[in-house]
């Protein structure tokens, strides 16, 4: 699912500028990953006042007409060096992993394997190879067996750390593209992130108040989710947070607003709906979450959910009430046992 620009009449191809490429830190290491890292900051202030660029940008072409492939590290497990660009030029290979000989040397991410996996820029398409990694090499969710041929946007999974693949003649203007999405959406769950949220949240309290309007919010959180990571490993941890969402998009209306507002708590805002209406929401997903298993590799873990819903009153002033009484329905949920839905207000 997607959701529109917060801005209307903006596409989200209209924000690459000289001033944007102008306020992104590049850092070109001595090393043969050539590495870009981002301040995503200054990319989201320049989402909210950037015009468009006509110009386009140039990709790196060798005299066969292979173009450069960039990988973008959209997800880590401690949440470094999110944005990171790495260049991997025509005919180039890089292998990433744990050890310090690997290209792209990720020695903090446990869940990889010393050498975990290799691309291979074969001239027309690229390849990523498994390196026979212990924890498996996955794309856009499906675990590689054999080298596989990426396609410009595929995500991939090594361990813990996920990349985001980009392969086009525009290199730059795929990169800010990708860039973009990664300041506003989670890259383990591509649900918003807590910063979107709580512009979409604004947003959405802003214009309910102005016009007398319905709003609704959905708190919740998977139940003893530290107890999954510790019993079952936190790729595994991983994969339910992913599921969570995959599972929740299938039930949203296109102008919900779904976010993981932080670890293994998730909400959903609803403009134009009542109480009864996301209550009934809340159950549905409840109930899903409890009776269809989580199947990870060959376990099926138990998995429950605690959800508090809130609903706009005239005594609110500002988004961060109604947040706040969301969460106090959804502790309650979790005082009085757990994977139960409880509303702040009566149902009426």
């Amino acid at each position: 699912m997607t959701f529109a620009s917060t801005y209307p009449g903006r596409t989200t191809n209209q924000i690459w500028l000289p001033d944007l490429r102008a306020r992104v830190q590049d850092v070109n290491r001595e090393s043969k990953t050539d590495e870009t890292t981002v301040d995503l900051d200054s990319v989201l202030e320049m989402e909210r006042t950037a015009l468009a660029d006509p110009r386009p940008a140039t990709g790196e072409v060798d005299g066969h007409g292979a173009v450069e492939a960039n990988l973008i590290l959209i997800a880590h497990p401690h949440d470094e060096m999110l944005g990171t660009r790495y260049r991997l030029p025509p005919r180039g290979k890089l292998t990433i992993g744990r050890s310090s000989t690997a290209d792209i040397s990720m020695p903090e991410v446990q869940s990889m394997s010393r050498n975990h996996a290799r691309l291979n820029h074969l001239g027309a398409v690229v390849e990523l190879e498994d390196l026979r990694s212990t924890n498996g090499t996955f794309v856009n969710d499906r675990r590689v067996i054999s080298p596989r041929s990426l396609g410009s946007g595929d995500r991939f999974q090594l361990g813990a750390a996920h990349f985001k693949f980009l392969h086009e003649q525009d290199p730059e203007h795929a990169y800010f593209e990708a860039i973009y999405q990664l300041v506003m959406t989670d890259g383990l769950t591509q649900a918003f992130n807590k910063r979107k949220l709580e512009e979409e949240l604004m947003r959405e309290f802003a214009r309910a108040q102005r016009h007398e309007r319905p709003l609704s919010l959905i708190l919740f959180d998977i139940d003893r989710f530290k107890a999954v990571n510790d019993t079952y490993g936190h790729l595994c941890g991983d994969f339910v947070l992913q599921e969570i969402a995959r599972r929740t998009f299938e039930h949203l209306r296109p102008e919900q607003v779904f976010a993981r507002a932080g670890g293994e708590e998730f909400v959903v805002v609803s403009p134009e709906m009542e109480l009864a209406g996301s209550l009934d929401l809340a159950e549905k997903l409840r109930a899903r979450f409890e009776s269809e298993p989580f199947r990870y590799a060959e376990l099926e873990v138990p998995i429950t959910c605690s959800f508090g819903v809130a609903v706009l009153t005239p005594e609110m002033e500002y988004s961060a009430e109604l947040y706040e009484a969301a969460d106090r329905a959804m502790y309650a949920s979790k005082g009085d046992g757990r994977n139960q839905v409880t509303s702040s207000q009566p149902a009426s």
